[in-house]
């Protein structure tokens, strides 16, 4: 069953204020009111913070994960599946650029709850099928017998995340605009393709 009108409102609010405030400063008095309904009407659907925050993970992280399985197919190349992992990390963090951001945050201020809130959440990534590919390229010499094929995945996501979550940083160094940085994360995905497929090759 879809989510009521209602129901999305709310989590559309809670996401806004987590993102624009952490956990700490959001208020379920703060969401009803960017929702637009009463304070009694947002405990009836969610009954507490907590319970709100599960569900706004389940459903972001959900959409990056969906968007993962749907472009990695078990037919294709293993350079090709590492291209498809980097472009939709990339656009996913363009279009939700304070997610990453958030989520490090509430991780260094309470890695407990946060490890928690996921697993409640029940999202996981489907690194899986990429990490299979891997192994089988290995064997067949394509790949670097010596490569870690964890340690790979943790490779790609931070060359995809450093800039997300340094984008004061990487601005001010490189003295770009809004433009400039978002042209600079698009022309990333195939340097970082590029980068990593060249440092694994046998």
């Amino acid at each position: 069953m879809g989510k009521s009108e209602t129901e999305q409102k709310i989590l559309s609010a809670a996401r806004e204020e987590f993102l624009a405030k952490g956990y700490d400063g959001t208020r379920m008095r703060s969401i009803a009111e960017r929702a637009e309904i009463n304070k009694g009407l947002l405990h009836y659907y969610f009954k507490s913070k907590e319970a709100l925050l599960v569900h706004v993970f389940r459903e972001t992280f959900g959409e990056l994960f969906q968007a993962m399985q749907t472009a990695l197919d078990e037919h294709m190349d293993v350079f090709e599946q590492i291209e498809a992992v980097v472009s939709v990390h990339t656009d996913f963090h363009l279009k939700h650029p304070q997610v990453s951001k958030f989520v490090v945050s509430e991780m260094n201020r309470d890695p407990q709850s946060h490890t928690l809130r996921m697993k409640k959440a029940g999202v996981a990534p489907p690194n899986a099928l990429l990490i299979e590919s891997i192994e089988k390229a290995k064997l067949e010499g394509r790949i670097r017998a010596d490569i870690n094929s964890k340690s790979l995945m943790l490779h790609i996501i931070s060359l995809v995340l450093f800039p997300v979550v340094g984008k004061p940083m990487v601005k001010y160094m490189h003295d770009l605009n809004e433009v400039q940085y978002k042209q600079l994360l698009k022309q990333r995905k195939s340097e970082i393709t590029a980068f990593i497929i060249q440092a694994i090759k046998a």
